[in-house]
């Protein structure tokens, strides 16, 4: 049972790592077939790893972390909806059909409007909170094991991903960085 769960825990961090991968300019431009078909291509490959994975997840025999109970459904559940919520306010900076490959991405800005002005990355601030909601909602060793995974990779995520936006924006993401946090807004207490 554990070796089943070391695989799943090496295999999310490879999705994680590939999906960083792919979305590196020299990744790009090894697959010389354009940029909105190379996001579409990015998409799918990400997508059918993705429930690849989740499908192992479901075939291994696992036990329960702690026994649930109402207070840790209902927080799971709270959270892994707001998760959602934050998810969706992000895309409201992106045009979704360009962010799929669907449509040629028009504007190269960068977006520090709407949730980005108190977050940098929604999108991991999200999922993180979707899966860390989902493994208080079914508290399992293959929960625990996402989320182990998804806790290991978001460092390495955000630098790789940080590193290429200052490549993009240079000065303006620099300063950006500096004033807004990369997953939790700040909360300020009136005095």
């Amino acid at each position: 049972m554990w070796l089943d769960h070391l695989i799943l825990f090496l295999g999310w961090l490879l999705f994680y790592g590939l999906h960083s991968l792919m979305a590196t300019e020299k990744a790009k431009s090894i697959v010389p077939i354009g940029p909105q078909l190379y996001r579409l291509f990015y998409n799918a490959v990400s997508l059918i790893l993705f429930f690849i994975l989740l499908f192992l997840g479901a075939l291994i025999p696992s036990y329960l972390v702690f026994a649930p109970s109402g207070i840790s459904n209902y927080s799971g559940l709270m959270l892994a909806a707001t998760g959602l919520f934050v998810i969706k306010r992000a895309f409201r900076n992106y045009n979704f059909k360009s962010f799929m490959g669907l449509k040629k991405n028009l504007s190269d800005d960068l977006k520090k409007d709407g949730l980005q002005s108190s977050i940098r990355h929604p999108l991991y601030t999200g999922t993180l909170l979707i899966v860390i909601g989902y493994f208080l909602f079914n508290p399992q060793f293959t929960s625990l094991t996402i989320l182990l995974a998804l806790t290991v990779y978001l460092p390495l995520g955000i630098f790789w991903e940080e590193k290429k936006l200052i490549k993009i924006y240079g000065e303006e993401y620099l300063k950006y960085r500096q004033e807004v946090p990369a997953l939790f807004p700040k909360f300020k207490l009136n005095k």
